[in-house]
């Protein structure tokens, strides 16, 4: 069975904003955390590049294929992800108790940044119960974790905050090797007051394998879409070191990741590379991006 949407389309119409699609883009700028000795731009300008001016949010949704409650929870992110179109990025980390594999699940799903990111020095979102999820990491009230139910809401709330940060993500992706190259170019639009990271993650659509749906009779789907699911991150589970303070208006930097290797059994046609920068302090997120490999 493939994944059923069950619940009705979200009731609000969103205003799309669509992105700049920009080629061959002449700039030039310093390229730290990189072992590449190429002109970055001139190495990735034969891929488009999205190019957005407006604040976009990210949508983590911790799940695991054990876990009953939660595909009703991954159409409502997949949902929110088709109303909101580019501007709203939704994640699902795989990880805690409800992850676990045994004779009908025998595939794990998790990641050491899925895990990493729900551990008690992380978030600990799984230890809340699961479905639970996250807001671009933010403390709206009452803590960062936040129920399915809630998601919609706190999304409005992050896609009127202010943009921060203007982020540009390049890639270059060679399928006969299945080498990926990588980078972020990020600027500052206005001052802010702590220390700045980016992290640069994997993520693929149309996994197929079996789920718990306390929905369905019997309760577990044996072919159930698993969609944007976390599958690695190319620069650790926290990332490196964007800019730290101070940090003015239209500072900038940029971070890359050369010939990082796909894994044979990622279907790459189907996988994205999602980038986002964020406060080191209290891991709000300031913005985020994707792009498709492939």
């Amino acid at each position: 069975m493939k994944l059923k949407l069950t619940i009705l389309i979200l009731s609000l119409t969103a205003i799309v904003i669509s992105c700049d699609k920009v080629k061959n883009p002449i700039e030039n700028p310093t390229v730290g955390n990189s072992n590449s000795t190429v002109n970055p731009y001139t190495f990735y300008s034969k891929n488009n590049i999205t190019k957005c001016n407006f604040k976009k949010v990210l949508l983590e949704d911790y799940t695991g294929q054990q876990c009953g409650n939660c595909p009703p929870a991954a159409v409502v992110a997949h949902n929110i992800g088709d109303q909101y179109k580019d501007t709203v990025i939704a994640i699902a980390v795989h990880a805690g108790f409800f992850s676990k594999t045994n004779s009908t699940f025998p595939t794990s799903y998790t990641t050491t940044v899925g895990n990493d990111w729900d551990a008690s020095s992380g978030f600990g979102v799984s230890s809340a119960g699961n479905p639970n999820g996250m807001i671009n990491r933010k403390d709206y009230g009452s803590g960062k974790i936040k129920p399915q139910g809630a998601w919609q809401g706190y999304v409005e709330l992050a896609k009127k905050e202010i943009q921060k940060v203007k982020l540009e993500l390049f890639l270059n992706y060679d399928g006969g090797t299945r080498q990926l190259s990588a980078m972020a170019k990020v600027k500052f639009k206005a001052t802010h007051p702590n220390n700045t990271k980016i992290n640069l993650v994997l993520m693929e659509d149309s996994i197929i394998g079996p789920q718990k749906d306390y929905l369905q009779l019997p309760d577990v789907v044996p072919n159930y879409v698993f969609m944007h699911m976390l599958r690695g991150s190319l620069n650790g589970s926290w990332g490196v070191t964007a800019k730290n303070t101070p940090i003015a208006v239209n500072d900038s930097m940029s971070v890359s990741y050369d010939n990082y290797a796909i894994p044979s059994n990622f279907k790459d046609k189907d996988m994205y590379l999602v980038a986002f920068v964020y406060d080191e302090l209290d891991k709000t997120i300031l913005q985020v991006e994707k792009l498709k490999i492939k």
